[in-house]
């Protein structure tokens, strides 16, 4: 009994964290697809890349932006990668533990394995071949505006399925309490 209450416990817990953090990025990527992405890839491709260059180090120096965006992104992978068994020991919502819990992995793997990752690098360091900047010019909107597009997804069934487990706890506590 013990086991169970804290295994409920800490699927909750993590749930809503992972839930919270996925929320989080979601607003993250929105913003940039509509906002920031958007002036990152006008200055690359009206040629004014080295303002670009010339700021954008400084600015990330300075603020550790960078930083703190990193420090979500690794929290939410930890606590997805937590609440994944979680769910699978509990027998909840396995599939979106492994979609939305998962989220971060997925959305980090595209990045990594389309080379954007190092192409975003070069760019903003003022390293990038013509090459590097114009698939960072065709890429960068797209590629934020699908991740936003499945992280509200991953948010709306994160949000969904604890909508569903709670009403199913809510009914088993009926079905337990003493009449």
């Amino acid at each position: 009994m013990a086991e169970t209450v804290i295994l409920r416990r800490a699927y909750w817990v993590l749930w809503f964290a992972v839930t919270m953090l996925t929320g989080i990025l979601s607003g993250f990527l929105v913003s940039h697809s509509i906002m920031l992405g958007r002036y990152f890839t006008w200055l690359i491709a009206s040629g004014n890349s080295q303002v670009f260059v010339d700021t954008f180090s400084i600015f990330r120096e300075a603020t550790r932006a960078n930083v703190h965006y990193n420090l979500v992104l690794w929290i939410s992978f930890v606590l997805g990668i937590a609440w994944t068994p979680i769910c699978f020991i509990a027998r909840k919502t396995r599939v979106v533990a492994v979609v939305a819990g998962l989220s971060t992995l997925w959305v980090g793997s595209v990045f990594f394995a389309s080379n954007f990752a190092s192409a975003e690098q070069a760019v903003t360091t003022g390293t990038a071949s013509e090459a590097v900047r114009q698939f960072f010019i065709s890429w960068n909107l797209p590629m934020h505006a699908s991740f936003a597009a499945f992280y509200s997804i991953c948010f709306f069934l994160l949000l969904l399925s604890g909508f569903k487990e709670g009403r199913k706890e809510g009914r088993m506590e009926c079905r337990r309490a003493p009449a």
